[in-house]
């Protein structure tokens, strides 16, 4: 008796999956694109996941470029930081070397009015 009804249910089964594949397009057409109907397409459900999984990867790319893109401008502003700043260093080390000298310190000495002055002597080096 149950292998009965399982009989008859796989031939109605059978039966509305025919009527179905015959009531769905066959071929692609603009028309058949526009109204939906290619989403019943059988090929088309086919291949549903292979479309799910190319968007998918798209959309890696493309957030993948835009990163890469907004990375590539980050590291341009680095880099003319960095020139800036080693073109600022460089002024002040002219600048220090320049006050630092014998001659300078000594210059400077005089115009603030104190009276140290340069030793005539040289100085006396000890030794152990």
């Amino acid at each position: 008796m149950l292998k009965k009804i399982k009989a008859e249910l796989d031939q109605k089964i059978e039966k509305d999956t025919k009527d179905n594949n015959q009531n769905l397009v066959e071929n692609f057409s603009l028309k058949s694109i526009l109204d939906g109907r290619i989403l019943l397409h059988k090929g088309f459900r086919r291949l549903l996941p292979m479309i799910v999984f190319l968007f998918g990867i798209s959309l890696v790319y493309i957030n993948n470029r835009f990163t890469y893109e907004a990375l590539v401008m980050k590291n341009n502003e680095l880099k003319e930081e960095k020139t800036d700043l080693q073109t600022t260093g460089l002024v002040k080390i002219r600048q220090y070397k320049e006050v630092s000298t014998r001659s300078a310190v000594i210059e400077k000495l005089s115009e603030m009015g104190s009276n140290i002055t340069e030793p005539q002597s040289p100085p006396i080096v000890i030794d152990k």
